[in-house]
């Protein structure tokens, strides 16, 4: 079902993201490895060929905190490709201290909403042109965020009262708004949109810290479960009939319901206004056909 369909991955050199493109590829996908580092990247690329030596992957290696490199990341994209037919927005961050972007913005907010926001607004008329899809790698840890309609761009912008896992819960909530947002304005023959907590896995994004949290997390690896488990639920979601996912979260594999704040459609419109006006784009998304 995946044959010659072009995939974007973020956050590709690993855990999920890797695990995701490996399987893309073995189903017969081009895949777009995405990555902010290069010999990662590399190391990556050359894992896949190497267990599938007829893959179709290349790598683009962009650092998703930078704005602009997202703009330069669209633009190769959409020159590069006619149609796109799944972008998976999975790369994500943890920050124990509040850090900041150079274009001012909270890192994790930065990274997990706005850079994969701007990023599927760039590629949407490539979407649009595939009837393609969006998945959205968002987290349980949704069900702490507790973002405001009055208060977004002091939190996207770090003027809020700042903890790391109080950050990273918004930036899922985030994930999980902005997907319901963006299924609301399609239908699902013209672009599907759902979002999916991988599980609780075994990944990096635990080793970018040393605070307390990110030690304990560590010492939890060996019983986590395996980056595949999150691989294959992206995978499978690719593959569903799209009336099946439009606009839904998925735990893994299965249908939940996310949180009351995450099935708020108001919020949900006001993120993606917020967010319009910080990536500076110029006009909303474009109609589709």
């Amino acid at each position: 079902m995946m044959k010659d369909k072009v995939c974007v991955v973020t956050g590709a050199n690993s855990g999920v993201g890797f695990q995701a493109s490996l399987l893309l590829a073995q189903l017969g996908g081009t895949v777009v490895l995405v990555c902010r580092d290069r010999s990662r990247g590399e190391t990556a690329l050359n894992q896949i060929t190497t267990r599938v030596p007829s893959a179709d992957v290349r790598l683009e290696v962009k650092d998703l905190a930078d704005l602009g490199q997202v703009r330069e990341l669209g633009s190769i994209l959409s020159t590069d490709n006619q149609t796109i037919d799944l972008l998976v927005n999975n790369a994500g961050v943890y920050r124990a201290s509040l850090e900041r972007t150079a274009d001012g913005f909270e890192q994790t907010m930065a990274v997990n909403h706005l850079s994969h926001f701007l990023l599927t607004h760039l590629l949407l008329c490539q979407l649009l042109a595939g009837s393609g899809r969006v998945i959205n790698v968002s987290s349980e840890a949704h069900r702490r965020g507790r973002l405001d309609s009055g208060s977004l761009e002091d939190t996207l912008r770090g003027r809020s009262r700042y903890s790391g896992m109080g950050a990273y819960s918004y930036s899922k909530l985030a994930n999980i708004l902005f997907t319901s947002e963006l299924a609301r304005r399609y239908r699902p023959d013209e672009l599907t949109a759902c979002a999916v907590h991988p599980g609780v896995l075994a990944t990096r994004i635990w080793n970018q810290n040393m605070n307390p949290l990110s030690l304990f997390m560590v010492l939890l690896k060996p019983i986590m479960g395996r980056p595949s488990v999150g691989g294959e639920a992206v995978a499978f979601l690719a593959q569903k009939p799209a009336e099946a996912v439009h606009g839904r979260y998925f735990n893994k594999k299965w249908e939940t319901n996310p949180s009351t704040r995450a099935q708020d459609q108001g919020l949900a419109r006001d993120l993606w206004d917020v967010s319009l006006a910080l990536t500076g784009l110029e006009s909303d998304a474009p109609a589709a056909g």
